[in-house]
């Protein structure tokens, strides 16, 4: 089964096209590498896995910490009632004027990691100047640094609940880069089929040339038996008439060469309509059939869309254990620590943070429970119907595989056994002619009958080659099918 790929991995080891003014002599690797090079649906798609790796960097942005700098001034003027009079006096009461000018810088790092743990670092520094104020320091500077994490205890709680999005993204990028492996292979499939068209069409030329000059062999051989007198004058319109109608069938042959051509520079992505191409690719020759079980296992591994559906059910997977445990309750441990100081100026505030004299700590616990919870409810069946339904896709889409391998191996057996029974025909055709012409120039058989055994063997010598057309298109077809035609940016060489 090698060597019946081995058309279609050459590109690999490929060399340079040859190139001449308005000709270009090209093998099917290099015509399958010049399609992928140009095809604009390829090009297009080559974007998909760029476009799909963009959302893995937005969804891991989730866990990207955050760096928040805050400056504050502001002032502010009012009565108050206080016991305490403007000279710090007690024992006086009534209404005093107060004002107080803050001056505050706050510098905090905050996120999330991937347990589903929150944290917050925090640095604050505050210049305060008051009038009315109890303390004895005016102005001072208030110092403090704190340390606050959040953990979910029930909802959100996890590495595989908090990193579902990421993980969806991951497997989107991946079906992505399934789905341009598709696409290359389809455009391989596509380039192949109209080489080989252009071969077929060139073959039809040749048999047509072969059926022409055949004709007028006979045409001479008629012409000299009539001047001998052996053959009535009126044979000879006959045999002309059976040239003009194969000088005819000749040019229609020739063009479906220029067709082919044309649509094979259409795939290759030329511009120079003018350009004539010469396919040079030897045909495969038919080799052993390859096992129907091995072809399914093959099938079964490297199909893209078996693995997009497989990859979806494991999206459909993610999202539907995700919402499930975004229904439960929210039940979250907090905690703070932290360090403070105090002091008249900014040196003296910082060293008695420093210290660690002074000090605060919060522990809690919070509950927050959904009455009702129905988007959480919805959004749970939602995606559990979306599972269960990417299961079944992938059922069918293993029996689809099953059945197309089948009938693509069958298509390559019966390509197979035609090449052996076109050769047949052929042969016996050839040997009938030549025994119909060595009869005819003996006069033991008439014009008639060699014109006739000419196209019998004409038509049976074009079936033999576009036996060996359809061979080599059925096996890129079921290289196609089993999905090792085109992986990872190379060919993957069949067992």
């Amino acid at each position: 089964m090698k060597r019946t790929i081995f058309l279609f991995v050459a590109f690999v080891l490929m060399p340079s096209v040859a190139f001449s003014a308005d000709r270009i002599e090209m093998t099917l690797g290099e015509a399958v590498e010049l399609s992928l090079e140009n095809n604009l649906s390829y090009a297009r798609d080559r974007y998909l896995p760029k476009i799909s790796e963009a959302g893995i960097k937005i969804a891991a942005g989730e866990f990207d910490p955050q760096f928040k700098i805050q400056l504050g001034d502001s002032y502010r003027k009012e009565l108050y009632t206080s016991i305490i009079g403007p000279q710090g006096i007690i024992g006086t009461s009534g209404i005093f004027e107060s004002y107080q000018r803050l001056f505050e810088v706050d510098t905090s790092v905050s996120g999330k990691v991937n347990t589903g743990t929150a944290y917050e670092i925090k640095w604050s520094d505050q210049r305060v100047k008051s009038r009315a104020s109890l303390d004895v320091l005016n102005p001072y500077h208030y110092t403090e640094t704190s340390l606050t994490l959040s953990q979910p205890l029930l909802k959100g709680f996890g590495k595989g609940i908090q990193e579902s999005n990421l993980n969806v993204a991951r497997n989107s990028f991946e079906i992505s880069r399934l789905a341009l492996d598709d696409s290359a292979s389809s455009v391989i499939l596509d380039t192949t089929n109209a080489y080989w068209e252009l071969v077929s069409a060139k073959d039809e030329v040749e048999v047509a040339e072969i059926s022409l000059n055949l004709a007028k062999n006979v045409n001479e051989e008629t012409k000299a038996r009539i001047d001998a007198g052996v053959l009535a004058p009126v044979e000879i319109y006959k045999v002309e008439a059976e040239v003009s109608i194969r000088e005819e069938s000749l040019l229609r042959v020739r063009k479906t060469v220029s067709d082919a051509n044309d649509r094979l520079r259409i795939t290759l992505g030329l511009k120079d309509w003018d350009t004539v191409i010469i396919p040079v690719e030897k045909r495969p020759s038919p080799s052993d059939m390859p096992v129907l079980d091995e072809c399914i296992n093959d099938a079964i591994k490297f199909r893209r869309d078996y693995k997009q559906a497989d990859i979806d059910s494991k999206n459909k997977g993610i999202m539907s254990r995700y919402y499930k445990n975004q229904g439960l309750p929210d039940l979250s441990l907090t905690g703070t620590v932290g360090r403070s100081g105090k002091g008249e100026r900014f040196s003296e505030s910082n060293d008695r943070l420093n210290d660690g004299r002074y000090y605060f700590w919060e522990l809690g616990v919070m509950l927050s429970i959904p009455l009702g919870n129905n988007t959480a409810k919805g959004n749970y069946l939602k995606a559990k119907y979306e599972e269960e339904q990417s299961d079944l896709n992938l059922r069918l889409i293993e029996q689809k595989i099953q059945l197309e391998v089948r009938e693509a191996w069958r298509t390559v057996q019966l390509n197979i056994e035609s090449i052996t029974a076109t050769q047949k025909t052929r042969i016996a055709t050839e040997k009938r002619l030549e025994a119909e012409e060595g009869r005819f120039k003996v006069g033991m058989a008439t014009l008639n009958d060699v014109l006739k055994f000419q196209e019998e063997y004409t038509k049976a010598l074009s079936s033999e080659k576009r036996a060996y057309i359809n061979y080599a298109k059925s096996i890129v077809s079921l290289e196609k099918i089993k999905g090792t035609l085109w992986h990872n940016g190379k060919t993957i060489k069949g067992s």
